[in-house]
């Protein structure tokens, strides 16, 4: 999921000429054996990235905070939302995942606050959006980046034998909110497999 997007995002703005101090969340735990203490090892993430957000709100000139739902949100995108606006600097919030309207029905009242300081929300799909304005927050959708050229096409196109039928791979989960009906309406129409 989202380290793609950030990398590539990461990369492609560092190609525009802008600087870019990444930050993660999930960075190895220091010392290493902290990771086997259950409860106790997440606040040795969690310090250094606040941290690590404090000192970088001084040298940079916007926060764009990739986000989703559940603890994730609580943990991370919040702390920074809120660090941005103590240090003055505004927030794009980026915000993925398909369970936000659940999150939201469940902790919106605890989400709502932080939310509220971002000067820009961004979605990268219609459900998303839908989701943001039931609740009275406007996005701005813009679509998940790829890198073409780390795909390239065959010079023939590719001819089907005789009895043979067109393969499509589905690379999500199965769940109803990612729409793998469509994929299905496909290999019916063709007479592929899924």
């Amino acid at each position: 999921g989202h380290t793609l997007s950030i990398n590539s995002l990461s990369i492609l703005l560092r190609e525009e000429g802008f600087k870019v101090d990444l930050i993660q969340v999930n960075r190895s735990y220091r010392p290493g054996w902290v990771a086997r203490l259950k409860g106790v090892r997440a606040a040795f993430r969690l310090v250094p990235y606040i941290a690590h957000l404090w000192a970088s709100a001084g040298r940079v000139q916007l926060f764009h905070i990739m986000a989703n739902s559940g603890w994730s949100w609580h943990l991370f995108a919040a702390p920074a939302i809120w660090i941005a606006k103590l240090r003055g600097i505004p927030v794009v919030v980026n915000y993925r995942g398909g369970e936000a309207d659940v999150f939201f029905n469940r902790a919106f009242s605890s989400v709502r606050p932080s939310l509220s300081r971002a000067d820009a929300i961004i979605v990268p799909s219609g459900f998303l959006d839908a989701v943001f304005a039931k609740r009275g927050f406007p996005t701005r959708i813009v679509p998940n980046i790829i890198d073409l050229s780390r795909f390239q096409a065959e010079a023939r196109p590719y001819v089907l034998a005789p009895r043979e039928s067109p393969h499509l791979i589905v690379t999500r989960n199965l769940e109803l909110i990612y729409d793998n009906a469509t994929a299905r309406r496909i290999r019916i129409q063709y007479g592929g497999s899924v």
